[in-house]
């Protein structure tokens, strides 16, 4: 599985950083790396015992979209989103909205595929060694987090009804509560099959063969060569800079370049924003903007025009600036900008956005960060029993109108919310950045990218109160204003006078996603930080 000569291992005292949103996944990692590994490794066996320990946010059956820094100065992108399947027909759907879940919103399953491609790029350790932890975590169990408790508590009405939930998650009919024992026998077989045989097991092999027969008996028009079809795609990552320094994310059909717009957008605007103060309207009309391009625009480049230049162009972003900043009107009255954006929403009512970052670096130069997903919380609701493989519902993103750019179509990736998120500065990486958030993540990054330069360290960026608009999910309104309750009131009456509908939450909600950063110290050690929001940990080791 290693297609990159063994080098030296690094010394397991060098720097290096590691945070992800579960602490045994973190404990996973480190493991690794202190057995030789690099930062690659530390979080490819983080990321596949992330698929056991947070079933709700991501597993073997969904996506993920990754960059990787390596020694040599490259930074690439590793794209493993799933197309849907060649059979996939719009005119199939009896409304004019996807459904959010069941079989027909699971497309090719992309992660374990992406899992090899950073492994062959950069991977020290055998592959097999990276399964270690996940395995021994789904075959003894592990204590039910308190994330995942309250997933299973707020779908229990989705979950009831797959009789593969039922059986892991429901025992005695009653969901896992924090601290039950979460074991997942067949789920540790099949990872077991993969560190044995690697992706070719789930794509050309007998999971494949479980995971479409139960597929299929539910509608799903997904194929074994659909499986086999699928690769993962390896390309060079968009870019823009911001106060100084690079900020890098994957193109299209990532939403990433959105971000970019973001940041650019914050360039132009006349002071300096705070997002805590009377220039939270400022700032959520940025994001209404960029929300409206990405629904106007976003999708497979592969079988779509998707004008990146045009959108990340000066000429475009000066335009929008005009709109959504020009003159003192931006502070408060009207909202200026058209909400909600072009894309039809998928009909659901759960306003979830389930994804895991995980983000790493090292001494050798090694930087990476992993988004992996189920999209909405146990994505499509279905558990194959046989595999112990929850299946995302990335295909509900899908737009179903005739003539939209992100139309389902056979073949066709869906516009996707994962984006990494690595930064450079004077030419060497000085930031991994990652967050949970759906169709929030861009607003998110930013959110972290004006505390990380106005100061803050990694965990009190993430610590900070945090407010988005439009939600996580695909099915959330655009004029809402997601609000944690220790927002102060300045910022929480400057998106009310915006227009806005305030939803207040609680202190430290997942409504408003969580992140996890490493950042590069300036005598060359590493800081990082998980967010609160999750029950993440860090392990940092200095020289």
């Amino acid at each position: 599985m290693n297609a990159v000569p063994p080098a030296q291992p690094a010394s397991a005292a060098a720097p290096f950083a590691l945070a992800a949103p579960h602490a045994l996944a973190t404990g996973a990692g480190d493991a690794v790396r202190a057995a030789g590994g690099n930062a690659v490794d530390a979080a490819l066996a983080a990321a596949i015992a992330l698929t056991v320990v947070y079933p709700h946010q991501c597993a073997v059956g969904g996506d993920l979209i990754a960059l990787v820094a390596l020694p040599d100065g490259r930074t690439l992108t590793v794209n493993g989103s799933g197309a849907a399947a060649a059979g996939a027909d719009p005119g199939a759907f009896s409304g004019p909205l996807m459904p959010v879940t069941g079989a027909r919103t699971v497309t090719v399953p992309g992660v374990v595929a992406g899992w090899a491609t950073l492994h062959e790029l950069a991977g020290r350790l055998p592959w097999e060694r990276l399964f270690d932890a996940a395995v021994t975590y789904a075959r003894d169990g592990v204590p039910t987090a308190p994330g995942v408790a309250t997933a299973l508590r707020q779908e229990a009405p989705l979950l009831l009804g797959d009789p593969g939930m039922r059986e892991v998650f429901f025992p005695d009919g009653v969901p896992l509560a924090t601290g039950a024992v979460l074991r997942q026998p067949a789920l540790a077989r099949s990872l077991a099959l993969l560190a044995e045989r690697g992706p070719k097991a789930l794509y050309d092999g007998e999971l494949s063969a479980g995971l479409v027969e139960l597929l299929r008996s539910l509608g799903s028009p997904l194929t074994r060569d659909d499986l086999a079809r699928h690769t993962t795609e390896v390309t060079e990552p968009l870019a823009t800079v911001f106060r100084g320094e690079e900020y890098l994310t994957a193109p299209p059909n990532s939403q990433g370049l959105h971000l970019l717009q973001a940041l650019a957008l914050v360039e132009r605007m006349p002071r300096d924003a705070e997002l805590l103060g009377s220039e939270a309207s400022l700032l959520a009309r940025i994001f209404d903007a960029v929300t409206q391009d990405r629904d106007s625009h976003l999708a497979d480049p592969r079988q779509v025009d998707v004008p990146v230049a045009e959108l990340l162009g000066a000429a475009h972003l000066d335009t929008v600036a005009e709109r959504v900043l020009g003159g003192e009107r931006a502070l408060g009255g009207e909202r200026t900008a058209s909400v909600p954006g072009a894309a039809r929403r998928a009909q659901a009512a759960r306003p979830s956005g389930d994804t895991v970052a995980v983000v790493a670096a090292d001494a050798e130069g090694y930087a990476v960060s992993l988004i992996q997903s189920l999209f909405h919380s146990f994505g499509s609701g279905i558990l194959d029993p046989g595999s112990g493989i929850v299946l995302h519902n990335r295909g509900s993103f899908f737009d179903l109108a005739p003539g939209a750019p992100n139309r389902l179509a056979g073949g066709r990736r869906p516009a996707h919310t994962l984006m990494p998120v690595l930064t450079r500065r004077d030419g060497v990486i000085s930031g991994a950045h990652g967050t949970m958030g759906g169709k929030a993540q861009p607003q998110i990054h930013t959110h972290l990218a004006l505390r990380l330069t106005a100061g803050d360290d990694p965990v009190r960026a993430l610590g900070r109160p945090r407010w988005v608009i439009g939600g996580l999910g695909v099915d959330e309104p655009a004029g809402v204003a997601s609000v944690e309750g220790s927002v102060p009131a300045e910022a929480l009456s400057a998106l009310v006078g915006a227009g806005y509908r305030a939803e207040v939450l609680a202190e430290l909600d997942e409504q408003v996603g969580h992140g996890q950063v490493v950042r590069r110290r300036e005598d060359g050690g590493f800081d990082a930080g998980t967010d609160p929001r999750s029950d993440g940990a860090v392990a940092v080791r200095l020289a």
